[in-house]
């Protein structure tokens, strides 16, 4: 055991073929979330889907600027289109964003599971919040290309807040940093306070209550179990590490208190 109480490992580097493999696995996840979630989509909405005859439809709110000479007014069916407009390029930059920094956790987590320095509770719970991260990014792009605003703030909050916990869990991923009260205490307060709104919201009315269609269902299970474990493992993580067996201070546990009642004041009224 070293200072902190962790499980000493000789320090493996990953090597040049350990570098192409991070590389490898940083590249995969982009490409491959997108399609699977629309095929995802796809076997929910099969039944309600239309067929698109591509000889007779057109794209009558096209501005046809990417097409420059080639295509101008009203025109034939595209696999894809979009408007140069100010809302494009914000959704382009959010993509890019999202995508380039997908790619650095990936890349991150696999090299230290490489130099076998990976704490895998902290693994558990990056991969269990890629799925809320993901859906941020879809809701985003939605109310931007539908200009649709109303929950833009109640969402800016989850995906804030998360994006705070999930860096809070990419550092602690790391078996070489200990696992200290206030840096668990700040992923566990985040989980719960995402509990109780996701409660509040719509979890035990749709699946509680059985009253949410399926995809519903899977939704707030895919948003409620990532927040209990994120719960859960900073929990274990503290017991198993010696020095912090102790006992948590009067001022942590308070201070935990006011950040849960805090989040889930500001939650409800967003």
């Amino acid at each position: 055991m070293d200072r902190y109480g962790l499980p000493t490992t000789e320090s493996r580097s990953p090597g040049k073929w350990g570098e192409w493999l991070a590389i490898l696995c940083g590249c995969l996840a982009p490409v491959f979330f997108p399609p699977i979630h629309i095929g995802i989509l796809y076997y929910f909405w099969e039944d309600f889907s239309r067929s698109v005859d591509k000889h007779f439809c057109s794209c009558s709110c096209w501005d046809t600027v990417f097409k420059g000479t080639y295509e101008s007014g009203v025109a034939s069916y595209k696999h894809l289109y979009f408007n140069a407009t100010k809302n494009t390029f914000k959704i382009w930059i959010l993509t890019v964003v999202s995508m380039i920094a997908l790619y650095e956790c990936i890349r991150h987590l696999t090299l230290l599971t490489l130099q076998w320095h990976l704490r895998f509770s902290m693994l558990v719970l990056f991969l269990s919040s890629v799925f809320a991260h993901y859906y941020s990014w879809w809701a985003y792009v939605n109310y931007w290309n539908d200009d649709f605003y109303s929950q833009w703030n109640h969402q800016l909050f989850f995906t804030l807040s998360e994006l705070f916990s999930t860096t809070l869990v990419m550092h602690l991923a790391n078996a070489d940093i200990p696992v200290t009260n206030r840096k668990a205490l700040g992923i566990i307060g985040i989980a719960l306070i995402h509990v109780l709104a996701g409660g509040w919201d719509q979890f035990v009315e749709n699946v509680v209550r059985g009253e949410g269609y399926s995809h519903q269902v899977l939704r707030d299970l895919g948003f409620m179990i990532p927040d209990l474990l994120h719960v859960c493992l900073p929990l274990y993580e503290l017991r198993r590490n010696r020095k912090q067996r102790s006992r948590l201070h009067f001022t942590e546990f308070l201070g935990l208190m006011i950040l849960v009642s805090l989040g889930f004041l500001v939650c409800s009224v967003l």
